[in-house]
């Protein structure tokens, strides 16, 4: 009997994780690992088939993350990410790498050095320094404290697989910067708040 394509997806996003260990294992976290793992990732998005959209609802709003595969505590995370047509992300370092393929659609990714001390608290300042469009045969890579924005660019969804070096619930501190007002602002780590859960809890 043949298997279901969610056997085939679920079978594929665990080599895919243990490839990306395997990586990281010989490796660490450098510019080269993270290249390879991009790789890696764009030719799982190009098996189209195995991301059928009526297998994953669309966003109520402008963006969804649909869980993949989700290692236990600090492991990665692997996600189908559905963002609608317009939608924009200001200015961001997520605090821990991450790499994006498409599988459909296309979303620009601008990415930015911060080039201010970070001495006053509340006030941060950004230069952009390059962008990639992420679309059907390419995908980009930061390193932990890359900042980035994303814009969905053209009338159709940007469908795509997004690994992170944490799950999405075990996030560090998110900042965002707002290069017009020469701001800054960190949200809460939600790593932090699991790690201080209790046992059990």
């Amino acid at each position: 009997m043949a298997s279901s394509i969610a056997d085939q997806r679920s079978r594929a996003c665990r080599n895919l994780l243990a490839q990306v260990h395997a990586i990281t294992e010989k490796e660490g976290i450098t510019p080269s690992a993270l290249h390879a793992i991009k790789l890696k990732l764009v030719a799982l998005a190009s098996k189209a088939d195995l991301f059928p959209p009526g297998d994953f609802a669309m966003p109520v709003a402008q963006g969804r993350n649909h869980p993949l595969l989700v290692e236990d505590d600090d492991g990665h995370g692997l996600y189908l990410t559905i963002n609608m047509p317009g939608k924009e992300a200001a200015p961001h370092d997520h605090g821990i790498w991450c790499v994006n393929a498409a599988i459909s659609g296309r979303e620009r990714h601008v990415f930015y050095r911060r080039t201010d001390d970070g001495g006053q608290n509340g006030r941060a300042t950004v230069v952009r320094v390059g962008e990639v469009m992420v679309e059907p045969g390419n995908g980009m890579a930061m390193a932990d404290h890359d900042i980035h924005s994303t814009e969905v660019v053209g009338q159709l969804p940007a469908i795509g697989l997004a690994l992170y070096g944490y799950a999405l619930a075990r996030f560090p501190s998110v900042v965002w910067f707002h290069p017009e007002f020469s701001a800054v602002r960190a949200c809460v780590s939600r790593r932090h708040a699991a790690l201080a859960e209790p046992v059990g809890a």
